[in-house]
């Protein structure tokens, strides 16, 4: 009986040790998105009057572009465009589409597809929610405009293995 709780202590003490070590490996893979996402806002809040932010989205398309949502200083929820090495532009969430929005009008538009990433963005100098999504066996990119939900004309197809 001896033999066997010691077995059993050191099964507990190895398992702690594991979620530990994944606990740790979790928290050092994420540290640069977060820092990533925390000065994104910072420099939301020092360019614009944004004083909450809600949500922060990374957009990778002509450019890096970081995208914070939150309210202003009136109470007024807001967008705000961070692109690499230009100005911050803020624009009312009342002047655009939200995601709620572009979400029922994508599930409208395109009925069946599997939404696999829905982010605000810039694509050709115009700001936009790009969507990646899977429909069928292929995976697709296609653009909406923030100010009207409208889908821009391009497509992009990933090519199927």
């Amino acid at each position: 009986m001896k033999n066997r709780t010691k077995w059993i202590l050191l099964s507990i003490v190895i398992l702690l040790i594991i979620f530990f070590g994944l606990y740790r490996f979790y928290l050092y893979i994420q540290e640069d998105i977060w820092q990533g996402e925390n000065a994104a806002v910072a420099l939301a809040r020092q360019e614009t009057g944004l004083v909450e932010s809600e949500k922060v989205w990374k957009s990778v398309w002509d450019e890096v572009c970081w995208v914070v949502q939150g309210k202003n200083a009136d109470g007024v929820e807001v967008m705000v465009w961070l692109p690499e090495g230009k100005a911050a532009v803020e624009k009312p969430l009342s002047e655009g589409v939200s995601e709620p929005e572009i979400r029922r009008i994508i599930q409208d538009q395109l009925p069946g597809i599997n939404i696999v990433r829905l982010t605000p963005g810039i694509y050709n100098n115009q700001y936009v929610w790009q969507l990646f999504y899977k429909d069928n066996s292929h995976y697709y990119y296609r653009f909406y405009s923030f100010s009207n939900g409208e889908s821009l004309s391009e497509m992009f197809t990933l090519p199927n293995r």
